[in-house]
């Protein structure tokens, strides 16, 4: 054998005792060192990891009546690397799925995916049409859908929950922990073509979200509702209608409308989100002569007037040499005849003797500059100048509700302590949460305080009811029924702008309904409160009246 031959043997020798060496390193790293690694991938191609949706909690009102609750659907999904004509399936897949076409076609061929999710919630009814296509690698779990069968009823009291489960606006977001339950977990070997195979590897059952019940009363929010409507089309007013309805002794809410409002079964297509705030507890305004009630309580209960103490009203009053003008001179009139007849005037001067010290002591004990604490989200405070930086026309404007914002809710709360005996109450608009047969959390009434006495809460509602028989708000009489109240005419900082309001409540000698009425810069027929809202508070009265009636019989 020649010296060149034995080279080249010895050559191939050493490459073959290094090729073999290499893979048996290989085989070492494979079934060894990385095997747990591997073995993690090749699992990851045959299993299918799937979060299950528990089921949403109902919402009820205050009778068992359905205010929000699921209907079936479904989740869909997809693993690509088991779709073997992407092409094809988008183009059976997208109508049913309310996706474009191409962009379908982008997430099922990519073979790098392992799973994509490509709708949530998805109707009933395109659920089963997906189902009948029978797509190897699409895969359909039975879920449900959020459904608010009212639909506007108290829309953005409600809110609404999104595709994934989860509330994002009102009580639907605020009560998110306990209606949203909590999420289960499947883990399922697949075949070649991606259909789950056997009993799941891991199983985990979600937990279904606990049920509400509201103090609302669908058939008084039907009342309120229907009422607002009838005036948003009257009015036409630039900035909407408000309505809230309350028990005064309990701090319940039995009603609560906007206009406008929206469906949240359809929220995605609401034009602008400002639709979906409620305006009953995130709008502030300033409360003009309703806010009287306020003034006259604090200083009926400090002794600084009397009821029947005479005033001379000349239709202005100057405070540090600047004329505070009121809506009409009215001569000579007694205390309680300047709040049944509106006197800015009179007011200006009980004011005066009340004192700063003593208004805001006031102010702030019937609940004005912070949150009431109501279950509703996005609550705002309202807003009161410092007591350092008010000066003596501040307070005088003060006392007829100029120069201080507030919020429809801290309104008819205030109020209704007026009324109720003195009691300022926590607003509530939840009963109870129930899991089951099991009441988890009731929300029982709550006084804060006791503001004023029940002897000034005594006078207080019979002068409001001389103000609806005799005075500015003779448009909410109710035949057959006592009812008291306020107007109030805020005139906006632009001409011709104007809120009206009234806040009223029946019967006088033992109330069990307070209403305030808000109507935003009314562009037809009218912008005072006792012509504009008044009338409205009026059939929301009549109507819970004669309804509270029949229920009783």
């Amino acid at each position: 054998m020649t010296s060149y031959v034995k080279k080249r043997t010895f050559t191939i020798f050493i490459f073959f005792t290094i090729m073999i060496f290499a893979l048996i390193v290989r085989l070492i790293w494979i079934q060894g060192i990385n095997s747990e690694k591997l073995a993690m991938a090749v699992e990851r191609q045959s299993t299918a990891d799937i979060i299950l949706k528990p089921q949403r909690g109902n919402i009820y009102d205050v009778n068992g009546n359905i205010l929000a609750c699921n209907v079936p659907a479904g989740d869909v999904f997809a693993a690509p690397k088991f779709i073997k004509n992407p092409e094809k399936a988008s183009e059976e897949l997208y109508k049913y799925l309310n996706m474009d076409k191409d962009s379908l076609y982008k997430i099922l061929s990519n073979k790098n995916s392992e799973w994509a999710v490509l709708g949530r919630s998805i109707p009933l009814e395109n659920i089963n049409k997906i189902k009948s296509l029978n797509i190897p690698g699409i895969y359909v779990e039975d879920t449900f859908m959020r459904n608010y069968p009212n639909d506007k009823m108290l829309s953005q009291v409600l809110g609404f929950a999104g595709i994934d489960g989860n509330g994002l606006y009102g009580l639907e977001y605020s009560l998110d922990k306990y209606l949203g339950g909590v999420p289960g977990r499947e883990i399922s070997l697949v075949d070649r073509e991606g259909r789950k195979v056997g009993v799941p590897k891991f199983y985990k059952e979600p937990t279904n979200g606990d049920n509400i019940v509201l103090t609302i009363d669908s058939v008084i929010q039907s009342y309120t509702e229907k009422a607002i409507k009838k005036a948003y089309e009257k009015y036409k007013p630039e900035d909407g209608i408000t309505a809230i309805v309350m028990n005064p002794k309990t701090g319940e809410i039995l009603a609560m409308a906007n206009l406008p409002d929206f469906d949240p079964n359809n929220w995605q297509n609401v034009p602008s989100k400002e639709y979906w705030s409620n305006p009953a507890v995130s709008s502030t305004y300033e409360p003009a002569s309703v806010f009287k009630v306020i003034t006259a309580s604090a200083a009926l209960e400090s002794a600084v007037v009397t009821p029947d103490e005479k005033f001379y009203d000349p239709g202005y009053y100057i405070v540090s040499g600047k004329k505070i003008r009121s809506w009409k001179a009215l001569g000579d009139i007694t205390f309680s005849q300047a709040i049944e007849k509106s006197s800015n005037t009179v007011f200006v001067q009980v004011v005066e003797r009340l004192g700063v010290d003593a208004f805001y002591k006031y102010i702030q004990a019937f609940g004005f500059g912070t949150p009431t604490g109501i279950e509703l989200p996005g609550e705002a405070s309202g807003m009161i100048l410092p007591k350092s930086k008010i000066y003596p026309v501040d307070l005088a404007t003060m006392s007829f509700g100029q120069g201080i914002a507030v919020t429809p809710i801290q309104m008819i709360t205030a109020f209704s302590a007026v009324i109720n005996g003195g009691n300022l109450m926590v607003p509530h608009i939840v009963k109870y949460i129930e899991n089951g047969d099991k009441k988890i959390k009731e929300y029982k009434p709550q006084i804060v305080r006791q503001v004023i006495s029940k002897k000034t809460s005594d006078t207080m509602r019979h002068i409001l009811e001389k103000t609806v028989t005799e005075g500015t708000g003779q448009a909410a009489k109710v035949p057959g029924y006592t009812v008291g109240g306020k107007t109030g005419t805020t005139e906006n900082y632009a001409p011709g702008k104007y809120v009206a309001s009234f806040a009223g409540f029946a019967p006088v000698e033992n109330p069990k309904i307070a209403v305030l009425v808000l109507v935003k810069n009314p562009t037809q027929n009218g912008h005072m409160g006792g012509e504009v809202a008044a009338p409205i508070a009026q059939e929301i009265l009549r109507d819970t009246l004669r309804y509270y009636d029949t229920v009783k019989k």
